[in-house]
């Protein structure tokens, strides 16, 4: 397949994967762990697909739009920087780290989609008012086109025309400034983490924090072992806090 049809392929999946958010089929494919698996399937080399989308999941695991507040765009980020990982051959924690810029650079697009559509919603509502059932749908379909090319255009172009560069540019990089980014990209799921931390941090939650930490660290436990030990955990506590509340319903009803 050569550099262009190469460059359509990474388009197309990528669009179709923006779109999840704003199109109307919300299957959760534009998260970064399924964005990058995917795309790693696609480009036939799964394990780092899956290995970048699952660490940009750490990076934005807490980061989510409320109301006009648009965040950073992890779909377009996950989406380019697996596709350059896979096609140039750079490291994976490189990617990771060049994935932030790319993520921000696509926030402002977004926001320029945004600012059209709205002009979209009256053209729209126009149709409405006078019963133009088709002319209003048309025009919400023109929007839902817009979210796509949202993920078309940023990764087909980066494809076509840095893919046969990136490479060069990695490699003719001094030893120092990769082993940086390969240092910041290994260090970036951290960061999501503790920016997750940060917002459910509860007194009573945090010994449920240490015991898994402690789990993790100490005994070596696997993910998948510690995960199950939290959500014992979690249930047990749930279960608790019911049998509280009905114990209490119980001596109201007494009194």
């Amino acid at each position: 397949m050569g550099n262009f049809g190469l460059a359509l392929l990474v388009g197309v999946v990528a669009g179709i994967i923006e779109w999840d958010i704003y199109g109307g089929f919300h299957t959760m494919i534009n998260r970064p762990l399924a964005a990058g698996t995917i795309m790693g399937l696609v480009l036939g080399d799964l394990p780092k697909g899956l290995y970048i989308g699952a660490s940009l999941e750490f990076v934005y695991l807490g980061s989510i739009s409320v109301g006009a507040a648009i965040p950073p765009d992890a779909a377009s980020a996950t989406s380019i920087s697996t596709a350059l990982a896979i096609i140039s051959g750079i490291d994976k924690n490189v990617a990771i780290a060049l994935a932030i810029p790319v993520a921000s650079f696509a926030q402002m697009l977004q926001m320029f989609i945004w600012t059209v559509n709205t002009g979209l919603m009256h053209k729209a509502d126009e149709s409405a008012v006078v019963g133009d059932i088709d002319g209003a749908c048309k025009w919400h379909y023109v929007g839902m086109l817009l979210f796509f090319l949202q993920g078309f255009v940023p990764a087909f172009l980066a494809v076509l025309f840095g893919a046969p560069y990136v490479a060069g540019l990695v490699s003719g990089m001094p030893t120092l400034i990769t082993g940086w980014l390969t240092l910041a990209g290994s260090m970036l799921p951290a960061v999501g983490f503790a920016m997750l931390f940060i917002l459910m941090n509860k007194p009573k939650l945090t010994p449920f924090f240490i015991i898994g930490f402690v789990l993790a660290a100490s005994f070596k436990g696997t993910l998948v072992s510690t995960a199950l030990i939290g959500l014992a955990a979690a249930l047990i506590y749930v279960n608790s806090m019911e049998d509280n509340n009905a114990a209490k319903h119980v001596r109201r009803v007494r009194e």
